[in-house]
Parts: structure tokens; sequence; C-alpha cells
């Protein structure tokens, strides 16, 4: 059962890569978008076909006012995270990223593009990818591989491998732990969101950010909310299997 399971992603993923790497040529924004998504639902039917009730059978989805506030702090420290290790990476490497933080689409059509994507996105990368491997190998597999998978089809964006590996594993434990999809892709909207909006302030500030104090101790700070986010939602599961034991 695990081989072909992993011969099924192995062939998912060469879809998304050989699709991506086409649409990365693709010049017109529309175009290039709705190829993208195309890509996306071809690639998905090789997960679950035609028949959209071989979707991956997924618990009751749980909800709670304080997953919001939780899931904002982990959103916080994924900002922070994912955006300041290429800050780190070309300060290594003593390239100039002045450049690649410059936004000049038009805003209608990117937040357009962002909801789209975070949608088809959680849908495909969450709820059938994450939700397949959690039903056949367990939470760990699930979130690492599913985010593994979403990190190397990034290798055609700016956002990078890394911090996509990082931001696909975040989303993953969001949904994975409250089987709610919206939760999910609230937070992935809100990522996307907000980075697009801070963009333009962080290459006004760049050489001021642009210090290794500064580097070290957003990314520190980070991955401790990202923890932090992670820990709630695992003891908040355990507190429910144990309510739904003793009832």
């Amino acid at each position: 059962m695990n081989r072909k399971t992993y011969r099924v992603i192995f062939l998912f993923l060469l879809l998304l890569l050989v699709g991506f790497y086409f649409v990365s040529e693709i010049k017109e924004f529309w175009i290039k978008h709705i190829v993208h998504l195309g890509v996306m639902f071809f690639a998905g039917l090789t997960l679950v076909g035609l028949n959209k009730n071989q979707l991956p059978i997924k618990e009751k989805a749980k909800f709670k006012l304080n997953h919001i506030l939780v899931i904002l702090v982990g959103v916080i420290g994924l900002l922070g995270v994912s955006n300041f290790i290429p800050v780190l990476a070309t300060k290594i490497a003593g390239i100039d990223n002045t450049g690649l933080l410059n936004r000049t689409s038009e805003i209608n059509r990117v937040f357009a593009a962002i909801l789209s994507l975070a949608i088809f996105e959680e849908i495909l990368f969450r709820r059938i990818l994450a939700q397949k491997l959690f039903n056949r190998l367990g939470l760990k597999k699930a979130v690492w591989i599913s985010a593994l998978i979403f990190g190397l089809t990034h290798i055609y964006t700016e956002t990078g491998i890394l911090s996509a590996f990082i931001g696909g594993a975040s989303f993953a434990y969001i949904y994975l732990k409250t089987n709610n999809i919206y939760l999910s892709i609230t937070a992935h909207l809100l990522y996307n969101i907000t980075t697009y909006l801070l963009t333009p302030y962080f290459a006004n500030i760049y050489t001021t950010i642009n210090e290794y104090p500064i580097i070290i101790s957003v990314l520190i700070v980070g991955s401790g909310l990202i923890y932090a986010m992670f820990w709630f939602l695992n003891i908040a599961n355990i507190e429910k299997k144990t309510a739904e034991k003793n009832t």
C-alpha cells in the first residue's frame, strides 16, 4: 500500500514540476495564472480521479475561537521566518536583495491571484495530499512529505523552496490538527496578503534590517511563534480526544 502511495505522490510531483516549468515561461499575467491553476487541477486528478467521492476521508472539522488567535500568532512567526530566510541567504552570499523587493503588478489582479491560489493550494496540498498521506502514513509523514512537495513546487517562484516548505508544514499542521480547511485557507491568505503589503516597506528599510543581529533575532522569535502554534494545536487536539473518550 505504501509503495503505491509513494508512486502516486511521485507522479503528482512530477506533473507539477513539469507543468510549473512551462508556466514560468509564460509572460502574460492572466494566461500564466489560469494555466497555473490548470496544472494543479490536472495533477490533482492523479490523487482523486474525476469522482468527488474519492476525496480522502477526514474527521469532522474542529473550530474554536482561540484557534484564530493561535493561528494568527503562527502566521506572524511564519512571516518573520520565511521572509527573513532569503534576507539571510542573500546577505551570506553577498547579493543585493533590494531589486527582488519591488512590486510593480496591479494590486487588484495580484489580490485576485492571491485569493485563488491560496484556495486552490490549500484544497490540493492540504485537503487532498496531506489528508491522503495522513490516512495512510500518519501525521508526521503527512506534514513533512506534503510540505516537501509544496516547497519543491515553488522552485520557479520568488518564494523559494525553504520558505515554501516551512509554510507548507505550518498550513498542513493547522489543517490536520483541526480538520478545518477554512482555517488553513485563512492562514494562507493572511500570510500571502501580509507578505505582499509589507514587501514595499521592507524595501524602504532594507539597509536597516539587513544586519545579522536583526535577521537572527527575527528568525529565532518567528520560529518560537510557529512552535507555540504547533504546541497549542497539539495540546488542544489531545484535550479534545481525552474529552471524547470520557463521554
